[in-house]
């Protein structure tokens, strides 16, 4: 079940020259038309297929292609970017006999540089010649950017009788922060689900996964999250309320899950997985916005990468985030279940386990605000070298 695709959907992807050598482009496509639900960045300055997408989503046909190419963002390309996006739309739409809003269109990669769109289009017929049950991995690979792997998450669930599958698929690897991450996932399903209910599940199993991971703070313009359902499992519909929504909603939030561990443990650079729990706030809000100070901070980072444990720089951080109920004096820091805060100082624990806090490659943050009972966890990475290396040298 590694690289399955649920009933009615094709996946392809090729090379189509943005890339030097890599697969760039990327087509998914459902012989039936799809409910479909998205999420995208809340940066002001977007993409233009993202923006062409939302148009489309907001008039509610089904979907029925999503094409995707990565190594361009195709944002910031001044009037360029919206033809360019829409071409690749209708030249899907020639070869899959579709019509202009059953196509949604995203891109990934670097910024100010309008597409080789001539390139894209004539690619697009060999894209749609390679669709296939078994090419969902091939499309994982081709919308990756400086990625060392591909992501990919697939969840099989029961749904009266039915068997129900969910399959997704994801890039990300830099500038990822939330609200949301930056990357792009294509999220598919041939569950028969309520559009309200969809979009309900999308935005809780997002909330919980991709909007809770930071690699280095920085938001894209191109972070987008798009669900299809075509309902081709033949179940009864879901619901929200009922007891198979909450089937689905475990089952996409195992996906959504997956993916956002495998694109923090695929951070530029990064070597070391490293969750930060917030314990005890007053609010939720409280408790992520002191899990995202600790998580963005790249003096906490560093030293991760230098296997320093400064908890100094966690404190810092905690009393940086302008989280409302803090008391310096109640708080306690730990790491990998090492008290080393409490009570307003260093806490003296045991010299050579404290020393070795930072030596694993995953590594847990707790911080106790013992001001009430809310929590929040974000993952996150270190700050290394080689994520200067990539992000001062990256072309595509």
């Amino acid at each position: 079940m590694k690289y399955v695709l649920p009933k009615g959907f094709l996946a392809s992807g090729v090379h189509c020259g943005i890339k030097k050598f890599k697969k760039d482009l990327a087509l998914i496509y459902s012989k039936a038309g799809a409910k479909a639900v998205g999420l995208f960045t809340k940066n002001k300055v977007k993409a233009a297929p993202l923006i062409v997408s939302k148009e489309i989503l907001k008039k509610g046909s089904p979907i029925k292609a999503i094409i995707v190419n990565s190594g361009n963002a195709n944002c910031c390309t001044g009037w360029y970017g919206v033809r360019d996006a829409k071409r690749m739309i209708n030249t899907v739409c020639e070869h899959l006999k579709l019509k202009f809003n059953n196509v949604q269109v995203a891109s990934t990669g670097i910024i100010g540089r309008r597409l080789p769109i001539e390139s894209i289009e004539e690619a697009i017929p060999r894209l749609v010649k390679k669709l296939s049950e078994k090419g969902l991995k091939s499309a994982a690979s081709a919308i990756l950017t400086t990625d060392r792997k591909i992501k990919v998450g697939i969840e099989k669930i029961a749904v009266g009788k039915k068997e129900v599958l969910i399959s997704g698929i994801a890039k990300g690897a830099g500038m990822i922060h939330p609200q949301m991450a930056t990357m792009l996932s294509f999220i598919v399903t041939d569950a028969r689900i309520d559009k309200d209910a969809l979009k309900f599940a999308l935005r809780e199993a997002c909330d919980k996964s991709f909007n809770a991971i930071s690699i280095d703070g920085d938001m894209s313009t191109n972070d987008t999250v798009t669900l299809l359902a075509n309902g081709l499992a033949g179940n009864k519909t879901i619901e929200r309320g009922t007891k198979e929504y909450g089937v689905f909603l475990k089952a996409l939030k195992s996906v959504t899950f997956k993916l956002a561990k495998n694109i923090v443990e695929d951070g530029e650079g990064a070597t070391k997985f490293v969750s930060v729990f917030v314990d005890g706030a007053k609010t939720t809000r409280d408790a992520f916005k002191v899990a995202r100070s600790i998580a963005n901070s790249c003096l906490v980072k560093a030293s991760l990468y230098g296997e320093n444990p400064n908890w100094g720089r966690i404190a810092s951080s905690v009393g940086a985030s302008r989280a409302r109920k803090i008391k310096p004096n109640k708080f306690e820091i730990y790491l990998n279940r090492i008290c080393v805060f409490k009570g307003g100082r260093f806490a003296q624990p045991h010299k050579e386990k404290f020393s070795k806090a930072y030596k694993r490659k995953n590594i847990e943050i707790l911080v106790k605000l013992n001001m009430g009972k809310k929590d929040a966890c974000i993952w996150t990475c270190d700050l290394s070298k080689r994520y200067v290396e990539i992000n001062s040298h990256y072309m595509t």
